[in-house]
């Protein structure tokens, strides 16, 4: 390995190197392809989630498309608050406790209320406004039923666009993958919630 590869690495692992263990072990980014390399070590990266150091075991095709659709539902031209609350009923739905560690701030730094959290977070959603509840509820029927039921389906399209709608059923699919990836690889939850992208 060269100089440069080399100190590379030892900044990255300074900040990223997870301090309690996962079911299965994070890969060594010391052997990574350049495809992969050259997005771990990219300048503009903050920080390499644990949930991302995991899922650099996949082969490079279905990494490549994991990122993509990662950085794809981040910078999409939805409502960040509406955004977050999704991936909050994603993880509470899922049981995703590493989801839920890093959401729950960035929900509040997008907005939703502690109230509004409260209500995600359980199966009481009445405490949201007419159009949250529509999203809520049928956000909650894609995650459980794959298909949602009719009359949630036209509540949905009451308050939104058909755009928006399958923006959010890539977006519930996008967050149920990262839930699986994290809790089949026990990836520990890092020290500090993300709290911006």
């Amino acid at each position: 390995m060269n100089e440069a590869i080399g100190d590379e690495l030892s900044a990255l692992d300074i900040h990223t190197d997870p301090k309690t263990p996962s079911r299965i072990p994070y890969p060594s980014v010391k052997n990574l392809s350049a495809a992969k390399h050259a997005r771990v070590f990219d300048p503009a990266r903050k920080i390499l989630l644990n949930v991302s150091r995991m899922v650099l075991h996949a082969s490079d095709g279905l990494w490549s498309a994991q990122a993509a659709l990662g950085r794809a539902t981040i910078e999409a031209d939805l409502d960040r608050r509406l955004r977050e609350m999704v991936i909050l009923r994603v993880a509470h739905l899922q049981r995703s406790d590493y989801e839920l560690f890093h959401h729950r701030e960035l929900a509040r730094r997008m907005g939703v209320t502690d109230a509004e959290i409260e209500a995600i977070l359980s199966d009481d959603l009445t405490a949201l406004a007419p159009p949250d509840h529509a999203l809520i509820a049928f956000a909650s029927e894609v995650i459980r039923d794959v298909s949602p039921s009719d009359g949630a389906l036209a509540d949905m399209r009451r308050h939104y666009s058909d755009q928006f709608l399958f923006d959010i059923v890539v977006l519930i699919g996008s967050y149920m993958l990262t839930a699986r990836i994290a809790a089949v690889g026990g990836v520990a939850v890092e020290d500090q919630p993300v709290t911006s992208w």
